[in-house]
């Protein structure tokens, strides 16, 4: 059934439940259910009652008691019990009663019930293009006209460049986030998950519309529009291999539309770490575009294998944030992930054996593992060992399942007497919660198509069915969908241009129990799921951001792919594309590495003295002057 057919029913649902439905006792996704999918909702207040599921005609369809109410430590002291009605598997609009009271919001149960909302998280891309206008035919009532056309970029001195009268072409790309910078290390992690949901799901997005300029081409749409920002990137990559850290102006513009923030903007910065970023990025790419445009492909290959020696050369060049530039940082990526998930990605597609040695020169195993994120990559370099058992050794892909699959078991663990049946513990909310969560599903995704077991499917759906409104403030973080959406975005687009909806498809940063701006009021430290404003002068909680974005496109895409297919992706597939690799061979016996800044310093963190100990791989650490380590 298509999701307009539903409208009606829902609406009818809606008016016969609109005195419970901001006063919700039970939370649930407020997008809709897939058919044959696990469905849940949690419910405060309801345990050993009886819950009647009908339809929008009033028939009766499902019989539900309540089971012994349960906390999820986020949420508080509130228990609620987790009602499972995956019985229902036909499709139509349902509504929860206890007696006759409606609970919670009408339900959607449908084959493509999460499509609208993947295809939305996917066209926000589209809606932070930079350098082009966003016209009505394809942004509708969010039309603009173009800003940064970034054809004149200046180089900051801290890129090295001397003229500094000197402008390149630095155009395309995505704003990063709320505001219209564009960052190499964001933009290095978010594309490479977008190519990945394509790489996973080819069959269902070779043919999915998003409506963009493009979609009338023969590339899928989700390639096209990756292919704004891998173009921005390429501009990036200085004379010599290195990249640019960001391309910004040198303080954040204020709350106005693109054509108004007219400041000069600059390349800033040339470090390891956005370099690295770009070197395994690109070597993904050169696969993925090789059957649609092969001298792009190659292109990447080229540029890919020049960042790669450049790097290697250049362990210690390190970015720092000029003094005189206010704008995003993204500093402290550890540029040793950086390299592992290079090596990875440049074997996979070559079985050059100078790439083998870089990988065997970083272990792989459990205590270097880390939750995916700008600042860590190394979970990247272990996806692609993981799934690709055919191109790397045996040792090395059990060891990158076992990372996988521990992690994603001690998600499904702690959902044990869970009340609201989500994956998420105390500690996950930060900055960029909604962002944590949406890795952490990408985990349990990559754990599913390692080994088919549904209960890792069921604990990422369990994190988007949090996203969409199994939360204890009844919020859809997704803009544009939901009963209840979040309405007041920190994005400058939707704070300037006049519409009180904010553009669809973006995921707000979510709680973040230790916001320091407007959001502090609503710290709530034993109540953290709760620690949230919707309003845009919190960007503590309400910015939005491509990196945020990125994983939650993957996970309900792929949901919704593996629904729509009847298929996971096989990790048996081969290499599309292969290249043998010319620059790198030809540069490793005259790179010269500077050394590297290893060694101890004492620094100031926390308002405390403390021992700043960085080792040979540039992982730094610290103790205090008692030599007592600090975590």
């Amino acid at each position: 059934m298509e999701i307009s057919k539903l409208f009606t029913s829902v609406l009818t649902l809606s008016a016969l439940g609109a005195s419970s439905i901001f006063a919700a006792t039970a939370y649930q996704n407020q997008v809709g259910f897939i058919t044959k999918s696990q469905k849940q909702m949690a419910v405060v207040g309801a345990e050993g009652k009886e819950i009647v599921f009908k339809t929008s005609s009033g028939n009766e369809v499902l019989k539900v008691t309540a089971p012994a109410a349960e906390t999820w430590i986020p949420a508080g002291d509130t228990a609620a019990s987790l009602i499972d009605f995956s019985e229902i598997q036909t499709e139509g609009v349902y509504q929860a009663y206890i007696g006759d009271e409606p609970i919670g919001h009408p339900i959607t149960i449908a084959d493509n019930a999460l499509e609208e909302a993947a295809k939305a998280s996917l066209k926000f891309f589209y809606f932070q293009r930079a350098s082009m206008e966003l016209t009505e035919e394809y942004a509708g009532a969010y039309a603009r006209a173009a800003g940064h056309p970034d054809t004149s970029v200046k180089y900051h001195a801290s890129t090295g460049k001397t003229d500094t009268d000197a402008t390149f072409n630095g155009s395309k790309g995505w704003y990063d986030a709320g505001d219209y910078g564009k960052y190499i290390v964001n933009s290095g992690i978010s594309t490479y998950t977008l190519l990945q949901l394509y790489q996973h799901n080819k069959e269902y997005f070779k043919t999915l519309d998003l409506n963009i300029p493009e979609s009338k081409n023969d590339v899928p749409d989700i390639l096209d529009e990756i292919r704004w920002n891998l173009e921005w990137m390429l501009t990036m990559q200085d004379d010599d291999g290195g990249v640019f850290h960001k391309l910004t102006t040198k303080q954040f513009a204020g709350s106005v539309m693109p054509i108004k923030a007219t400041a000069q903007r600059f390349a800033i910065g040339k470090g390891v770490e956005a370099t690295w970023n770009f070197a395994a990025v690109m070597t993904l790419a050169s696969e993925i575009y090789k059957p649609y445009d092969k001298d792009f492909a190659e292109k990447c290959i080229e540029k890919a294998q020049k960042a790669y020696v450049w790097a290697l050369a250049n362990p210690g060049a390190v970015y720092k944030q000029p003094s005189d530039v206010g704008t995003g940082s993204y500093t402290g990526a550890l540029a040793w992930t950086g390299r592992l998930w290079t090596s990875v990605e440049m074997y996979r597609v070559s079985g050059d054996t100078v790439m083998l040695n870089g990988i065997k020169d970083i272990p792989i195993n459990q205590k270097k593992a880390s939750l995916q994120s700008w600042q860590n990559s190394y979970m990247l370099g272990i996806f692609t060992i993981a799934t690709n058992p055919d191109i790397f050794n045996a040792e090395m892909v059990d060891s990158a399942k076992a990372i996988i699959t521990s992690m994603a078991d001690g998600y499904v663990k702690s959902l044990t007497n869970n009340g609201y049946g989500v994956a998420l513990a105390k500690g996950d909310f930060y900055w960029g919660s909604n962002g944590v969560a949406s890795n952490k599903a990408m985990v349990l995704m990559h754990a599913y198509i390692l080994t088919k077991d549904e209960k890792y499917l069921n604990a990422a759906l369990g994190i988007v069915d949090y996203v969409l409104g199994r939360n204890p403030l009844d919020k859809s973080y997704l803009t544009g969908f939901g009963v209840n959406p979040v309405m007041s975005p920190h994005h400058r687009p939707s704070q300037a241009d006049g519409i009180e909806a904010p553009v669809p498809g973006m995921i707000a940063g979510g709680p973040n129990a230790d916001a320091t701006d407007c959001a502090k009021k609503y710290n709530n430290k034993n109540a953290v799921a709760t620690s949230y404003y919707d309003n845009s002068c919190s960007y503590a909680t309400n910015e939005v951001a491509i990196n945020w974005n990125a994983p939650f496109a993957y996970v309900i895409g792929s949901i919704q792919a593996i629904a729509s297919t009847g298929s996971a992706y096989d990790v048996k597939t081969p290499t599309e594309a292969t290249y043998k690799l010319t620059s790198i061979p030809a540069a490793k016996n005259r790179i010269r590495m500077a050394p590297q800044a290893a060694g101890k310093k004492l620094v100031i963190r926390g308002q405390k003295v403390q021992i700043e100990i960085t080792d040979r791989n540039g992982v730094k650490s610290y103790v205090n002057l008692g030599g007592r380590r600090i975590r």
